[in-house]
C-alpha cells in the first residue's frame, strides 16, 4: 500500500517596484560593460585613438595584464555604485559593495597580487573610490565621479566612456585613473588627477562611442 504525496505549497511573491528597477538596472549594467569591453578588444589602440590622447592619457590595452583586470573589474564596480546611488540616492561605501561581492572591493582569497585598502572619499559634488596598495611597485587605482553642480548644466547631453546617466536624469562625469608605484599616492580626496602625477585609463579613447 504506498502512502498519498502530500502536495508541496509553495508561495510565490511578486517583485516590489524597488527589486524590479534593481534588475532592472543589474542586465543594464552588464550590456554597457559588455560593450565597452568588447569596443576595446575590437578597436584596440589605432592610431587615430593615439591622436586624441594627452601625455597624461592611455588605454588599457597597453597595460599589464593585472591593470587591465583592475580596469574592468572597476567598470563594473563604478557602474554597480552607480545602481546604488539611483536607487538610494547616495554612494555606497566601500564595506556594502564589498559585503555584495563586488570587486575589486571584495576580498579575492586567490589573488596573488598586491592587497589593496579602498576607501571612498568625497568632497561635494566629488567622489574618490581609492585604492592604494600595500606594497611598492604596483599601481594605486582612482574611481573619480563628478555630479554637476546645482543649476549648472553638465558638459554635454549624451553618455559615453565619461559620463555616465543616473537613472533620475543626472548626468556625471567619471574617469579611471592609476598611479605609479601607488604605495606613495597620498589618501585623500583628488580633485585633479592630472596635476597630481595620475595617468587617465581608457576602455576606447576619448570620443570613442560604443
Amino acid at each position: 500500500m504506498t502512502s498519498a504525496t502530500v502536495p508541496r505549497r509553495v508561495v510565490i511573491e511578486l517583485l516590489s517596484t524597488r527589486q524590479e528597477l534593481v534588475h532592472i538596472v543589474r542586465i543594464a549594467v552588464l550590456i554597457v560593460l559588455g560593450v565597452w569591453l568588447y569596443l576595446a578588444s575590437a578597436l584596440g589602440d589605432t592610431t587615430a585613438t593615439r591622436k586624441n590622447l594627452l601625455p597624461y592619457q592611455t588605454v588599457v590595452q597597453n597595460r599589464p595584464d593585472a591593470d587591465q583586470r583592475m580596469f574592468r573589474e572597476l567598470q563594473e564596480a563604478l557602474l554597480e555604485a552607480e545602481r546604488e546611488r539611483s536607487v538610494d540616492g547616495t554612494w555606497p561605501d566601500v564595506r556594502a559593495l564589498a559585503d555584495q561581492g563586488i570587486p575589486p572591493f571584495a576580498v579575492d582569497p586567490t589573488a596573488k597580487n598586491a592587497v589593496f585598502r579602498w576607501q571612498r572619499v568625497t568632497s561635494g559634488t566629488l567622489v574618490n573610490y581609492l585604492g592604494i596598495p600595500d606594497r611598492a611597485g604596483v599601481p594605486a587605482w582612482l574611481l573619480l565621479v563628478q555630479e554637476p553642480d546645482p543649476g549648472v548644466p553638465p558638459d554635454q547631453n549624451f553618455e559615453d566612456e565619461e559620463h555616465n546617466k543616473l537613472l533620475d536624469g543626472t548626468m556625471l562625469h567619471v574617469s579611471t585613473w592609476s598611479y605609479a608605484d601607488g604605495i606613495h599616492a597620498p589618501p585623500r580626496i583628488v580633485r585633479l588627477p592630472q596635476a597630481e602625477g595620475w595617468t587617465q585609463i581608457y576602455a576606447v579613447g576619448p570620443g570613442r562611442k560604443p
